[in-house]
């Protein structure tokens, strides 16, 4: 029984070394499916003692930069899921964002809507690669 215990322990340790590896900060592009709309997406994730992540998530709007407030996140080996709030024109709203790492760059997609969820407001795709 400690033989198998020992073994299970052996095979979390790539699934920890290969999440921690997605670690840096991270720049690509947001686009809109419904209004047309896009812009700059930069985001930086980092890896706190623990296990816990951190992540910081900003985008760009009719040419101004938006601060988020992360909401959640989950990172499991390849693929990213997570949601942050901002204020846009006096609204609070909420994104939800799903992606996933090809090996060169997260590409996937988002929903939009007011924070308690009721009301959707936008969803499209997004990309972003890591800055060097």
């Amino acid at each position: 029984m400690r033989y198998l215990s020992f073994l299970f322990l052996l095979l979390l340790v790539p699934v920890d070394a290969a999440d921690s590896d997605l670690a840096g900060r991270y720049a690509g592009e947001w686009k809109s499916n419904g209004s047309g709309g896009g812009g700059a997406f930069r985001f930086s994730l980092d890896l706190a003692a623990g296990g816990a992540w951190k992540w910081d998530v900003s985008f760009v709007y009719a040419g101004a930069e938006i601060k988020t407030v992360t909401h959640e996140l989950k990172v499991n080996q390849s693929k990213l899921e997570g949601s942050y709030d901002f204020d846009l024109q006096g609204f609070a709203l909420r994104s939800h964002i799903t992606g996933e790492w090809n090996g060169k760059a997260f590409a996937g997609s988002y929903q939009t809507t007011t924070t308690d969820g009721s009301t959707g407001v936008d969803e499209g795709a997004w990309n972003a690669a890591r800055v060097k």
